[in-house]
């Protein structure tokens, strides 16, 4: 399921995505008799290739889209939220092109910018699929219009997800929201735009994207913005990457350290730039908890190595490995092209697994903690993955529906309000079962990397959800364990 080369450009520039195999919607997955290569040889897996990072891709994409000239966004991640991104981006004015450049033929989407000044959709509307950072982001961008309407396909995902702390802020700036209530749920109207700027208050205790979105329209505002963030602020990380985006493209923010205030001045103008896309974090975290669970040394590059989430998932897999026999080797660095590295320890190692209960805090690699739970299932020994209560508010409820699954799947897993508690069965588990991906890319790469130590392997229904940021994953988890069996079904 990796991209495949196209016939001539005319047959992409103008497409929402390059062509890609699409996963199927279910699938089977069942492991051979294992072949553990033990401690083995140490390197990067041939044939593999990481999408682009999702975060970074939307972010840059949309900064690519605002300025006043032409940009190159180079490796975006070629996936269903790119491709959302990009007809949206579209229906506002900025042109866009799918192109390879160089000469391995690498993607790149080549971008026309609005200069600021986004057009009212031809229809009014914006199709918001399943990608809750493209709805959050553009609904900033939608207060520039003077109408809009934001709607979804996805009704039990996308469509249960609360908007109301950002349409909250928008309508302290004097833009008028209509939504389902409770919870600002699509679909959602806004008129009167463009707002003149001031002082606003967002919450960031659900969302940092409520946030970010903001940070996206400040600078485009006569007064500009000053914000401050209340009830705390999650996923700080994301934020961050916010500010690098913005930075690259010529926008001054001033931030307070603990990112709770910022001020960004009115009428600035995005710069187009050449921006590079580095590989998505929370897909490697998948191959790499998949590598873990089968005792395969692995080590995938790059990887963000300025980003905290980055070092954050080095941090958890460093805490994990232990417990399943395994140690962290690299961490991503600019030294070492953004490397991370897990190999299976000797057994006389110092650093074998450990009888305490293993605690990692969640918060900073959250969209990673899937993969890691689905990981602690098979450790020795009990892991507590905490401060991850926003994982409730993602395509599903990432708390409750992943442990409805992995214990239908046969896995000690207790889910709380803000935590997952894991008792490993280093044994592995019975599956046999049909399992859930509840619409949820995550969701469905975790419950994979259950079935790679289950007895009977595990059938997932839903599973086309990872084509969301990841659409060759069952491709690229066949190679790394070559025992590996799956079909569609």
């Amino acid at each position: 399921m990796t991209p495949e080369q196209p016939l001539s450009q005319n047959d992409y520039a103008d497409a929402l995505s390059p062509p890609v195999v699409q996963p199927p919607q279910v699938t089977h997955l069942s492991p051979r008799p294992p072949s553990h290569p033990g401690k083995g040889e140490f390197g990067e897996l041939p044939g593999l290739r990481l999408p682009g990072s999702k975060y970074f891709t939307l972010r840059y994409l949309l900064a690519a889209a605002l300025t006043d000239g032409e940009s190159l966004v180079i490796g975006p991640a070629i996936s269903d939220d790119t491709a959302v991104l990009v007809r949206a981006l579209r229906s506002l004015g900025a042109r866009i092109a799918w192109e390879r450049i160089g000469d391995d033929g690498e993607w790149a989407l080549r971008v026309v910018g609005v200069a600021g000044r986004p057009q009212r959709p031809p229809d009014g509307r914006i199709q918001a699929g399943n990608a809750g950072a493209v709805l959050r982001l553009l609904l900033g961008i939608g207060a520039l219009l003077p109408d809009v309407t934001f709607t979804t396909d996805h009704p039990d995902s996308l469509g249960r997800r609360p908007n109301a702390d950002l349409l909250n802020a928008l309508r302290s700036l004097g833009i008028a929201a209509e939504a389902r209530e409770p919870g600002g749920l699509l679909p959602i109207t806004l008129h009167g735009g463009p707002p003149q700027g001031g002082a606003v208050s967002v919450s960031g205790a659900r969302s940092s994207q409520y946030l970010s979105a903001l940070l996206y329209l400040g600078p485009l505002l006569q007064g500009g913005l000053t914000i401050t963030v209340t009830e705390g602020l999650r996923s700080a990380p994301f934020v961050r990457a916010t500010l690098r985006a913005l930075a690259a493209a010529g926008i001054t923010v001033e931030a307070t350290d603990d990112l709770w205030r910022f001020v960004i001045h009115g009428r600035q103008g995005y710069q187009a730039g050449r921006y590079v896309i580095p590989a998505d974090m929370p897909s490697a975290a998948a191959l790499l908890c998949a590598a873990l669970v089968i005792g395969r040394p692995l080590t995938l590059s790059n990887l963000d190595s300025d980003g905290e989430d980055t070092q954050a998932l080095a941090d958890a897999l460093a805490t994990l490995s232990p417990s399943l026999g395994a140690k962290l080797t690299e961490r991503p660095t600019h030294g070492n092209g953004g490397a991370i590295g897990v190999v299976p320890a000797a057994h006389d190692d110092d650093d074998g697994a450990q009888g305490d209960i293993c605690l990692i805090n969640g918060d900073a690699c959250i969209d990673s903690v899937p993969v890691l739970v689905a990981a602690a299932c098979f450790a020795e020994g009990e892991t507590r993955f905490e401060q991850v209560a926003n994982l409730r508010l993602k395509e599903s409820d990432r708390i409750e529906d992943l442990c409805t699954e992995l214990q239908k799947a046969g896995a000690d897993v207790t889910p709380y309000p803000d935590a997952i508690h894991v008792r490993g069965r280093p044994e592995g588990i019975a599956g046999g079962e049909t399992v859930d991906g509840h619409d949820d890319h995550r969701l469905v790469q975790a419950l994979a990397i259950a079935a790679l130590h289950s007895e009977h392997g595990l059938t997932i229904t839903n599973a086309d959800a990872v084509a969301k940021s990841y659409p060759w994953f069952f491709d690229d988890l066949a190679r790394l364990d070559g025992s590996l069996w799956y079909n569609a079904q």
